[in-house]
């Protein structure tokens, strides 16, 4: 038997069996989707959030409480509108904006519908601090702070959402807090870049002035976060040190600031991405490997149900050789064909899961190299065995068989 018959022979044992030889490649497919879709889609959110943040300028500095359970922080240790103006005085310093946050629900168009909306009291800066961009109307001004004005700034989805359409500067939106319901003018809308509420469906953000936040708060000129961009780039690390430095001077304490620049909060994020797309990738393999236990179960039920024909080809003059290579086919024919099937699901099934969450994944070529590689050696891993079985059977005995 010649290498063309034995792989003819190989591909019809598996045709002649079609239901199993498809529940025998189940494990693969979906092991190899998995990792395929897990994989791309995990680079695609990585790409978009490292976009996202780079908008933000490679200048701006973050400024958060460090969180101390030991020793909580007092009134005295809280960031303030008087810790913003202070550090606005640094020379390296070129812009100087804060932020407090509430989650609330704001009325859509049906009265008797809500969605969550993650509002955020702030001030005139805050837009490019965080590159907000402003497609009708206005941002905040200094005069809404002063004059603590119930305006808000909105999203575009959001405003679709409520009125059917994007330009509604004027309108007036009903927010709901855990403290009270407030009508709202809305004096502008922006294109909602935040890939995070995309992804998982989070609260969208609206901006309002951080004077009525905090009179509707009670949070006396306290604000959550201080966001800082430095003029001197060659100088971030240092200037990073020196608000903190400044900080625990103005405020009369030590180790209750932490200063991070975009990108270690890029690095954050990407690290722990990495670690869990690891893991669920950990489990898809895991379930590859599942599979190329089910292809060396299928082989050696296979070997079992097809002794008496193993006994007739070696009295024909079929090799141990030629039974070994010809079962090896049988079960890379089998991992390379759930391979195949796996590698169309996963890639467009990453595109379809993207879609639901906004995003678009990432296919990496080595990654469908690696599974391509992983099913051909499961394959061969998993039918060396039941081959080799086959191949020291004994003629007399496998005639016998019945």
């Amino acid at each position: 038997m010649n290498i063309f018959e034995s792989i003819t022979s190989a591909a019809h044992s598996v045709l002649s069996n079609r239901m199993r030889s498809i529940l025998t490649m189940l494990g693969i497919i979906i092991g190899i989707s998995a990792v395929i879709m897990i994989t791309s889609i995990g680079q695609g959110m990585q790409n978009t959030m490292n976009e996202y943040f780079a908008e933000f300028g490679a200048g701006t500095l973050i400024v958060n409480m460090r969180q101390n359970a030991a020793n909580p922080a007092t009134r005295r240790d809280m960031l303030t509108i008087e810790s913003m103006e202070f550090l606005s005085n640094h020379p390296d310093v070129s812009v100087v904006s804060g932020g407090s946050w509430s989650n609330a629900r704001v009325q859509l168009r049906n009265p008797t519908e809500t969605t969550s909306l993650f509002i955020i009291g702030t001030d005139e800066n805050y837009r490019q601090a965080q590159n907000v961009d402003v497609r009708f109307g206005r941002f905040l001004a200094s005069i809404d702070n002063e004059r603590a004005a119930p305006v808000i700034v909105i999203d575009s989805t959001l405003a679709r959402e409520i009125f059917g359409r994007t330009d509604v500067v004027g309108e007036t939106i009903r927010v709901t807090f855990w403290s009270g319901t407030i009508d709202f003018n809305v004096i502008g809308v922006y294109r909602n870049a935040d890939p995070m509420a995309g992804m998982f469906g989070m609260s969208t953000e609206a901006y309002i002035p951080i004077s009525y936040f905090q009179r509707l708060f009670n949070r006396d000129n306290v604000v959550d976060q201080v966001l800082v961009i430095a003029s001197d780039l060659n100088r971030l690390d240092e200037t990073a040190e020196e608000i903190t430095r400044l900080l625990h001077l103005f405020h009369g304490n030590e180790d209750r600031y932490q200063v991070t620049t975009i990108m270690q909060q890029i690095d954050m994020l990407n690290n722990i991405l990495f670690m869990v797309t690891g893991f669920v990738v950990l489990v898809a393999l895991i379930s590859l490997a599942v599979g190329g236990i089910g292809v060396m179960n299928i082989m050696l039920v296979t070997v079992t149900e097809r002794t008496r024909e193993i006994g007739i080809r070696k009295s024909l003059g079929a090799t141990n050789g030629n039974i070994l290579f010809q079962f090896l086919v049988e079960a890379m024919i089998l991992t390379a064909s759930g391979g195949i099937i796996g590698i169309f699901l996963g890639y467009y099934g990453g595109f379809v899961l993207g879609g639901f969450m906004d995003l678009t994944p990432a296919v990496n070529i080595p990654t469908v190299v690696f599974t391509v590689l992983a099913s051909s050696l499961i394959g061969i891993i998993s039918g060396v065995y039941p081959a080799y079985k086959a191949a020291k059977l004994d003629p007399i005995v496998a005639l016998r068989y019945e």
